[in-house]
């Protein structure tokens, strides 16, 4: 849900909505080209936001910056006390990020001044979910809190596995997340009440997607180097947690999938550099598609941007493909892997580069 006064174009929060639904409004050109870069640090994997023309962003250095959208400029930084590898969310009148000093911020979008701060016991890694005036987030402590969207003020807790990946919720008032232990959780909203817990064989670390009834899941392998078959693609009964199809294979999945009205897309990485694939499968039942192969492995989660796929690979490259057979259709070397997901706005994507960079490309 997003707050008020921020328009429907606006890219406000990971994957744009609280769904994580990864789809943009308007479409980019095929020819896109770098229009500005501006160096932030060592390495930007966090993923902006983009709201009313200013772009919103953390760094492997700890600072926190809101940059003019149009040139890259700085309008204001603030600082936390660790990495940012949280990706940020932008309400009305406050702007919300994780960082690996153990605390979740809530910054002024004016002028960054801090509003509030939350700690918890280990770094916090996802991205935080900002839905119906409250923010929901998880950290390595094993924890999953709610608290006021004010004054960051606790309204419940769970107490679950680590958790790195962000929180979905849908229009009903339920919120997914999943955990480093692999389990999946459908909590209701207002009073963290479980609606259902289903356990899977390895590590959620990215987040669910709701979409026609059903979760998506993507599952990370026990070991990153083991090439061990487990359900790498699961799809849940969103009322029920039950499973309605699964992917098997040696493979895992490290980001959000993206989905239109017929199929998912996702990213597969099988002994994690070996073989990386992009795979197409029906939303209704899990049928494969199509596959590719990749060039590199994908951190980055995809979007659907005027009807095609747009993603980072560690290949140095966004590319930009076809959703009925995965070709590319375009590329662009940025020179540095991708590991943050990209912000489609304005007809620009906003991506971060493993290089400090936040690149701009028209």
């Amino acid at each position: 849900m997003a707050a008020a006064g921020i328009a429907r174009a606006d890219w406000p929060t990971f994957r744009r909505d609280a769904a994580r639904s990864g789809i943009a409004d308007e479409p980019v050109p095929d020819s896109l080209s770098v229009a500005w870069s501006r160096q932030l640090g060592e390495s930007v994997d966090s993923s902006p936001a983009v709201v009313a023309d200013r772009l919103y962003v953390g760094a492997d250095d700890g600072s926190f910056y809101c940059l003019d959208a149009s040139d890259g400029s700085q309008i204001w930084r603030a600082r936390t006390g660790g990495a940012i590898v949280s990706s940020p969310a932008v309400g009305e009148s406050a702007v919300y990020v994780g960082s690996v000093d153990r605390c979740m911020y809530a910054f002024s979008v004016v002028d960054g001044t801090q509003l509030w701060r939350v700690r918890t016991r280990k770094p916090i890694l996802a991205p935080p979910l900002l839905y119906a005036g409250r923010v929901y987030f998880g950290s390595m402590d094993g924890t999953f809190r709610c608290v006021d969207a004010i004054d960051g003020g606790p309204l419940w807790q769970l107490e679950s596995g680590p958790v790195s990946g962000a929180a979905a919720a849908d229009a009903g008032g339920t919120v997914y997340f999943g955990d480093y232990a692999g389990a999946a959780y459908a909590l209701d909203a207002a009073t963290g009440t479980q609606v259902w817990r289903t356990q899977l064989k390895g590590s959620i670390v990215s987040a669910p997607l709701p979409i026609a009834g059903k979760v998506i899941v993507g599952v990370m392998g026990p070991t990153a180097l083991t090439i061990e078959k487990i359900k790498y693609l699961v799809a849940l009964d969103a009322t029920t947690g039950a499973e309605a199809w699964a992917q098997f294979e040696g493979s895992s999945v490290l980001h959000t999938p993206v989905a239109d009205e017929k199929a998912v897309y996702f990213g597969i990485v099988s002994g994690y550099t070996s073989n990386a694939e992009l795979h197409a499968v029906e939303l209704a039942t899990g049928k494969q598609l199509w596959k590719r192969k990749l060039g590199a492995v994908t951190d980055s989660s995809p979007v659907l941007v005027g009807g095609k796929l747009l993603f980072g690979l560690h290949d140095n490259r966004v590319h930009i493909v076809r959703t009925d057979n995965g070709s590319d259709i375009a590329t662009v070397d940025i020179g540095a892997k991708l590991y943050s997901s990209a912000a489609c706005t304005g007809g620009r994507v906003y991506i971060g580069g493993g290089d400090g960079k936040l690149y701009c490309l028209k």
